[in-house]
């Protein structure tokens, strides 16, 4: 069980885990998305300026420094200019991207690189184009440079994403910033918060496996002393409300376990018992026979064998019947029966074996309809009628009636009764009143309890109103038999 649950729990954490990588990496594409975003919608305002700032690169330190704060000023952000060999915190990705010509996003800045042209040197042939022109025009105005001279080198040369191509590596960068935060939070931070959601996930769970895993180990060993023959073993309770469905269930199976071995156990004491004294009895006559004097007494010796045989035969058929009604029960089905026929039927039958005894009935009883087993409630029925018969001294009174939403079938002689004292044990296999009672084999009253068990019902046992006893059958009108 120990194995199981930490199977379970270690599939737990590695679910956890993988979700953990998996979210990592969305976050991560996420976050590459989002930069290159940023990248190319602020990238055409970054060369902008940067081209700025190499247009008037070479220009003394006055004029470069006026249009260096114009060109701060119309952008919306700092600029700062970064030398490549001071910027010792750039990543190599991050600084070959630079040098590329790429803008990129640093964080919370933008970076580009400058790439500006060497600083023009006129030549002769340039001078003496300048004098003729002046010579020309007389005015002394300097025209801008011809197309020539754009030729000359002087010209920047760009690709078709704006990008100055550059003759040598550059020397220095801008970093415009720091810019709001477009992207959210880092990828650290992302992994960190998801890598501690995921922890205390795990933790959780394991807090709240720990009380169910330690009643799991108590099932287990209790399961354990069960099949080793302990069938005291039950798992210890702890409040209603912490305890699993299944430790209540398991330990009512274990009760009802113990009292089905208990009462097996007890039966089988008890069947040895009963078969002891026909069989001593057969055993006896047996030996007798061999020693009779005459054909009388032989006669009577194997009347005797007959007579043990025969309470043999009947209580191996009670043992059966017992037996059957706990292996049928499943396949019971409930249907509509008239309780007066059964009634009716049980006391037709038994009234021939007692002539003395009078059987009372209502002249005209009113159809009684319930939901039950037709053939086990006949049973039940009829043993209750054969034992009334048997122990009554003249008559025996039957009723039925609803009451309170149940069927109550009632059954009194005017015999001796049962003591008081008795009331409970009378049901109990093989229980007799009088130990010297040969009358049956003491399983009648045990299968009608077992019967109306199984019906959802009791059977009680009180004083009759005639001074005998009052055996009483009480029923849900509305019976369904179980499923199982």
């Amino acid at each position: 069980m120990t194995r199981l649950f930490f199977r379970f729990y270690v599939g737990v954490v590695v679910i956890l885990v993988v979700a953990w990588l998996v979210q990592a990496y969305v976050a991560d594409l996420s976050s590459t998305q989002n930069v290159n975003v940023v990248e190319n919608a602020l990238g055409g305002g970054v060369r902008l300026a940067r081209n700025r700032v190499e247009d008037f690169w070479h220009e003394d330190l006055a004029a470069s420094t006026s249009n260096y704060v114009q060109v701060a000023s119309n952008f919306e952000y700092p600029i700062n200019l970064q030398s490549f060999d001071e910027a010792t915190w750039l990543a190599a990705p991050y600084r070959q991207r630079l040098m590329d010509g790429d803008v990129v996003l640093l964080g919370k800045y933008l970076g580009i690189a400058l790439f500006p042209q060497p600083k023009p040197e006129k030549s002769i042939a340039d001078e003496l184009v300048l004098a003729d022109q002046l010579d020309s025009t007389g005015t002394g105005d300097s025209q801008p440079p011809t197309e020539s001279a754009n030729q000359s080198g002087t010209a920047k040369q760009r690709d078709t994403k704006g990008r100055t191509l550059r003759s040598s590596d550059p020397e220095y960068f801008l970093l415009f910033g720091p810019l709001p935060q477009f992207v959210g939070p880092s990828r650290t931070q992302v992994t960190l918060g998801y890598g501690i959601i995921f922890l205390s996930a795990a933790l959780a769970i394991a807090i709240l496996l720990r009380p169910v895993a330690k009643q799991f180990r108590a099932v287990e060993r209790t399961a354990t002393s069960i099949a080793a023959g302990d069938l005291n073993a039950r798992i210890p309770t702890q409040s209603r409300s912490q305890d699993l469905a299944l430790v209540t269930a398991f330990n009512a199976m274990a009760d009802r376990t113990e009292s089905l071995v208990r009462s097996q156990r007890e039966l089988l004491q008890a069947v040895s018992h009963e078969l002891r004294t026909p069989l001593a009895r057969i055993r006896f006559a047996t030996d007798l026979i061999e020693t009779a004097k005459d054909d009388n007494e032989r006669r009577n010796r194997l009347n005797s064998i007959d007579d043990a045989t025969e309470k043999l035969d009947s209580l191996v058929g009670e043992l059966l019947t017992y037996a059957r009604i706990d292996s049928n029960a499943s396949e019971m089905t409930p249907e509509t029966v008239d309780v007066w026929n059964l009634i009716e039927e049980a006391v037709e039958f038994h009234a021939p074996l007692y002539p003395n005894i009078n059987y009372s009935l209502p002249a005209e009883p009113e159809p009684l309809i319930a939901r039950a087993h037709s053939d086990s409630l006949a049973r039940a029925i009829e043993n209750l009628v054969s034992n009334a018969g048997q122990y009554a001294k003249s008559r025996v009174m039957l009723s039925a009636q609803i009451i309170d939403h149940s069927v109550v079938i009632k059954i009194e002689d005017d015999g001796i009764g049962i003591p008081e004292d008795q009331w409970e044990t009378v049901f109990e296999p093989f229980t007799r009143l009088n130990q010297g009672d040969n009358r049956g084999v003491g399983l009648g009253l045990a299968l009608v309890q077992r019967i109306t068990m199984q019906h959802k019902g009791e059977v009680t046992v009180s004083k009759s109103t005639l001074g005998g006893a009052c055996l009483m059958i009480q029923l849900p009108h509305d019976f369904e038999l179980p499923d199982d």
